[in-house]
């Protein structure tokens, strides 16, 4: 496969691999949250499963990515992740019961991580001088990717059914999605060994710095309670009485401010501290928490998810030059897949999960389960300030 020399179009390259992934994991999940309870007879606490499946699945996969990118091309490390996403998303269109869906999450969430984490510290090595900016554009098209492809979703499953919608998103994500992995290489050769160097930092000297720990419980709160609305978008229009149709657009403002604000907050992280920044979003979601359940309009509710949507950006896209700058560049990859483990294995068993548990033991009590996110954004807005660079 030939290199190409222009970057823009390297990152391009990258932005459409990371497309798709973005829009199964973000997008899918949330409009077909109530289909499946039709279908399956799922009640919330099932339905909260489903993101957690998707997140454990990442949970697992990042730290392997991280390590894989330190021996093999990030291209073909890239093609297989995008690739089996894919291919996971044909074979939802099969599923038969909730078993069948929480497989699908799992593994979209682990082939997903082998898409995601490659690019972050690839592209960061690519536009050194701009990693905020570059990660944003990343993780633009990463969380919005859901707000372009979540109406057409919906779309589809209304006027197609839910086994089609599965399966043509799948087959586009093949067609469209996968097979340009190949173009994301270093432009000159020589650079594609210097971009799998090893860590200078071991697993026991990592788990000892208190800076870790801060961003590890950051990631755990914040996760939990930005990616719960992804799932909690749908039902909680159903909950005032709106059909799927409208209660998309909860999900759509949520993830055009998940995107965009990627790129506004990246570009700020290049100039701005990356501290303050992450403070000021989850402070700003913690109120909007507080007040979402206090509202029963359609586009008031949708207004307070993007604050939710922006400070969910925010996290992704922040994290990863802040890893970097924190921990250096050469330790990105191990240290990012390691503290994505709270995201994959506490975020979503204290957020969607407990979440559809609490909904089902208190009739749908919806204050309560915001007013718990609202604390862990509060919390997490403190935490971030105690993240400093570390001295090897």
């Amino acid at each position: 496969m030939p290199r190409i020399e222009n970057k823009k179009i390297i990152l391009l390259f990258g932005c459409l691999c990371i497309f798709f992934p973005g829009s199964f994991v973000f997008g899918f999940p949330g409009v077909m949250a109530v289909e499946w309870q039709t279908l399956f007879g799922a009640n919330q606490a099932q339905i909260g499963r489903i993101m957690f499946f998707v997140l454990a699945g990442t949970g697992f996969s990042m730290y392997l990515a991280g390590r894989l990118q330190e021996k093999f091309e990030t291209a073909y490390i890239v093609f297989a992740g995008a690739f089996l996403c894919a291919v996971s998303m044909i074979a939802v269109g099969y599923a038969q019961s909730m078993n069948h869906v929480y497989l699908w999450a799992f593994a979209e969430g682990f082939f997903c991580g082998f898409v995601y984490l490659p690019c972050m510290g690839f592209f960061q090595k690519l536009f050194p001088e701009n990693k905020g900016f570059v990660t944003g554009i990343l993780n633009l098209t990463f969380g919005g990717a859901s707000a372009v492809m979540s109406p057409l979703f919906a779309w589809i499953c209304v006027t197609k059914g839910c086994r089609f919608a599965g399966i043509s998103a799948g087959v586009l994500a093949l067609v469209l999605g996968t097979f340009v992995a190949f173009f994301i290489r270093m432009p000159n050769p020589d650079d594609e060994k210097n971009n799998r160097t090893k860590p200078t930092l071991l697993l026991k000297k990592i788990i000892q710095m208190p800076a870790f720990w801060f961003l590890w419980w950051v990631w755990a709160l914040a996760g939990a309670a930005g990616v719960s609305l992804i799932v909690l978008s749908s039902s909680f229009g159903d909950h005032l009485s709106y059909d799927i149709t409208q209660s998309v657009y909860i999900l759509i403002c949520f993830n055009v401010l998940n995107g965009i604000g990627r790129v506004v907050c990246g570009r700020m992280s290049d100039v701005y501290s990356k501290n303050r920044i992450l403070h000021v979003v989850f402070l700003m979601a913690a109120v909007a928490y507080c007040l979402m359940p206090w509202f029963t309009h359609l586009y008031m509710i949708s207004f307070l998810a993007c604050f939710i949507g922006l400070s969910f950006g925010a996290l992704f896209t922040v994290s990863a030059p802040l890893v970097t700058d924190v921990f250096g560049l050469e330790n990105f990859g191990k240290i990012f897949g390691m503290i994505f483990t709270a995201y994959g294995f506490v975020a979503g068993f204290i957020g969607p999960w407990l979440s559809g548990l609490l909904l089902d033991i208190t009739d749908s009590n919806y204050m309560m389960v915001f007013g718990l996110f609202a604390i862990f954004y509060f919390v997490s807005s403190m935490l971030i300030l105690r993240v400093k660079k570390v001295d090897f």
